[in-house]
């Protein structure tokens, strides 16, 4: 991008949340000298430990978005080819697909480290921590829970699932999407158990069974492993039980019975997990939600379509939407509200495909015999991806014929 904008010309703005689509907006901007300030609920860069598995940038999306804001040299030093490396199983261990290790083009990153990456590209003095948010008002005036700024040309929210932006726009929240996730870790698991260790590989383990559980493991780039416990359930189904996830074995008590017809050889990645226990039942909005523009006021990311993870695809559309908003800013200051019209006229387009290939992987996610299948199609969709070929799918968050 790197155009400047001479400072008459300047809108100012305010981001709300300082995730990856914020962040990567805000660096957009400061490389076009648009003023911008961001406001995050954390107290400091250092009090939240970002949590989720790795995660793998697309090239037309994520990887663009790095691309324009100038930092491939620095993403290429962190990311790992080696993560790419994919194995999908049943619940017996029966193995349908392995990679061997061949590369999609789509390296992974662990998610503190892209986000220590990002923070370094703004200015430390252009991030307010500590402010969190409590309501916004139809002008853009921005109510904390210690005081008000107001004075903003434009509001974005991209203050995640439960953005207080978006409030002012929609009266349509995040359902329960039937699915409870339990993460797990397991550190140093080449000591706990050199044989799991050895048979998890490099990069993801993806094992599903044919009783609504399914087990998708990463390996971080420090070495240790993190297995996610998917399982269709009804909301409460953790809280019915009363389960104190700081009790380790309580957890693991309850997750070796409801995988009791697992094999011996998955079932470690539950028994040897000696970290942290996060609950994350999975939340997502309507497939198609839009809003009725509001001058002032838009959204990014997960703020305007959080979505369930089993496509891959929520990072990697904030990343675009930031993009997407950034060119929309910078190159109509004279008509802002205009071009925040267009940019939402695509953006609900956008999201509306990947929010049903998402909802439509879900859904695959627990079918019967669901590994075999996602093996059968998996090379299938691999090489659609590498020929540019993903908008056929609706994969990717630029297929628009707009765009």
């Amino acid at each position: 991008m790197g155009e400047h904008v001479e400072p008459e010309k300047r809108p100012t703005i305010a981001i709300v949340g300082a995730g990856p689509g914020g962040l990567t907006l805000a660096r957009l901007l400061y490389l076009a000298n648009i003023p911008f300030t961001i406001f995050e609920s954390d107290k400091s860069r250092e009090t939240r430990r970002v949590t989720g598995g790795v995660l793998d940038l697309h090239s037309q999306t994520g990887q663009r978005a790095i691309r324009e804001a100038g930092l491939w040299d620095i993403y290429q030093k962190h990311a790992s080819y080696d993560a790419e490396e994919l194995v999908i199983t049943d619940y017996k261990n029966v193995v349908f697909y392995n990679s061997n290790g061949a590369s999609r083009g789509r390296p992974e990153i662990d998610r503190p480290v892209l986000r220590d990456i990002l923070l370094n590209s703004v200015p430390n003095d252009c991030i307010r921590w500590d402010h969190h948010l409590k309501h916004v008002g139809d002008d853009g005036t921005l109510h904390f829970t210690h005081g008000v700024e107001t004075g903003f040309d434009l509001v974005i929210g991209a203050d995640g699932a439960w953005s207080k932006v978006r409030q002012a726009l929609s009266t349509i929240s995040p359902f329960y999407s039937g699915v409870v996730c339990l993460e797990l870790w397991i550190v140093q698991p080449d000591k706990i158990d050199p044989d799991m260790n050895r048979m998890l590989g490099r990069g993801s383990y993806l094992s599903y069974g044919s009783d609504d559980n399914v087990l998708h493991t990463q390996r971080q780039g420090d070495g240790s492993l993190r297995t996610y416990a998917y399982m269709r359930r009804p909301e409460s189904w953790l809280r019915d039980r009363a389960i104190d996830l700081n009790n380790r074995d309580a957890v693991k008590e309850l997750l070796l019975k409801e995988y009791e017809t697992w094999c011996p050889e998955l079932k470690s990645l539950i028994y040897n997990c000696n970290g942290t226990v996060i609950n994350r039942p999975l939340y997502m909005l309507p497939v198609g939600i839009r809003w009725r523009h509001k001058r002032h006021l838009t959204l990014l990311g997960d703020a305007a379509h959080v979505m369930t993870p089993f496509a891959g695809e929520g990072v990697n559309t904030a990343m675009y939407d930031a993009l997407e908003l950034a060119h929309a800013i910078i190159h109509n200051q004279y008509t802002l509200d205009t071009a925040i019209v267009q940019y939402e006229k695509k953006l609900f387009a956008r999201a509306a495909r990947v929010q049903q290939v998402t909802w439509e992987e879900l859904l695959s996610t627990f079918e019967e015999d669901a590994g075999r299948h996602l093996a059968e199609r998996y090379d299938y969709i691999v090489a659609l991806g590498e020929k540019g070929m993903t908008a056929k799918l609706g994969l990717g968050a630029d297929n628009s014929a707009e765009n």
